[in-house]
């Protein structure tokens, strides 16, 4: 419950509304028969805030022909699909990891979807209502985490890691990260303490996976892209979204030493399978993702690509 006995699920009180839209997002990929991911909580997230906006939960029979102000949306879960995808085969693929540190959780439900090694913690920070909301709707649902689940209520904008260390995070022990749909709401200085404490916290072998933001100079353009963004979906992207020229998380880890790998989107969806278009897949040509509508964490102008994904290692 939230102060004065007020439920958490009323009216999506002070929930952000991009949170409520990647579960939506992953509810739509569920739906889907060629499903990347399976969710069973991000319908019930999403239903539960009693958002005013229109987030589809179901991908439609005819995509194209789906109301405008949600193919955006549609669009968008396109990209939440495999972006998931990947994380989770990240989380599934190397060491088991007993440690795992969610940065900007979200309405994130990792920790009880997915298998878990014995012993494993994982953490996850965002703020309290955040936390307060999913931790009520997943009680109601009687849902239990497959793992122990520490939530940390914290300003990522702000230093976290005395909390975090105070919450039984250990830095002697290897440690998996996990940055998604987190670093393009920071400004530039903010993604770079954000991914200074992850090297700084990171014992031998631990792991990251990180989204990149991508750089959105404060130009009429993109100020005029995010504004209808925002005019067509409901979400205050113009208003959320950073400007910034973003830290390459990259660089700054190869510097601590870390081993780094890429990941561009159009490997992704090469890999599962999948068009950034809501077209017919005969309509999207032969020679990869048809243009679309923006993802909803990644703004790209036509001369520049989403951010893409770094995977990383600290031997």
């Amino acid at each position: 419950m939230t102060e004065q006995g007020r439920s958490p699920e009323l009216e999506d009180q002070g929930l952000p509304q991009t949170a409520l839209a990647v579960a939506a997002g992953r509810a739509v990929e569920t739906s889907r028969a060629d499903a990347l991911v399976a969710d069973p909580f991000a319908s019930a997230l999403v239903v539960a805030a009693r958002s005013h906006l229109d987030l589809p939960t179901v991908w439609p029979a005819e995509p194209a022909e789906a109301p405008p102000l949600q193919q955006p949306l549609l669009l968008a879960s396109i990209y939440i699909g495999m972006r998931t995808r990947f994380i989770d085969d990240f989380l599934q693929s190397g060491p088991p990891a007993t440690q795992t540190v969610v940065l900007g959780a979200g309405l994130d439900t990792r920790a009880f979807r997915l298998p878990w090694p014995a012993g494993a913690k994982v953490f996850e920070i965002d703020s309290a209502n955040v936390l307060e909301f999913k931790a009520h709707v997943l009680s109601r649902l009687s849902a239990e985490p497959r793992c122990e689940l520490i939530p940390l209520p914290a300003d990522l904008s702000l230093p976290w890691r005395e909390g975090l260390l105070a919450a039984g995070f250990d830095p002697a022990r290897p440690t998996t990260w996990v940055l998604e749909g987190l670093l393009p709401y920071l400004d530039a200085a903010a993604q770079g303490a954000v991914l200074e404490e992850v090297a700084a916290l990171s014992a031998q072998g631990s792991r990251a996976v990180i989204e990149r933001a991508v750089a959105l100079p404060k130009t009429d353009d993109i100020e005029a892209k995010l504004r209808e963004f925002s005019e067509q979906t409901g979400l205050p992207m113009s208003e959320l979204l950073a400007r910034a020229d973003p830290p390459d998380p990259a660089e700054l880890l190869d510097a601590a030493g870390w081993r780094c790998t890429g990941h561009t989107v159009e490997e992704l969806c090469s890999m599962y399978g999948r068009v950034l278009s809501l077209a017919a897949p005969d309509a999207a040509g032969p020679g990869g993702p048809a243009p679309g509508g923006p993802a909803l964490e990644q703004q790209p102008t036509p001369d520049q690509s989403r951010g893409g994904f770094v995977t990383a290692l600290r031997p």
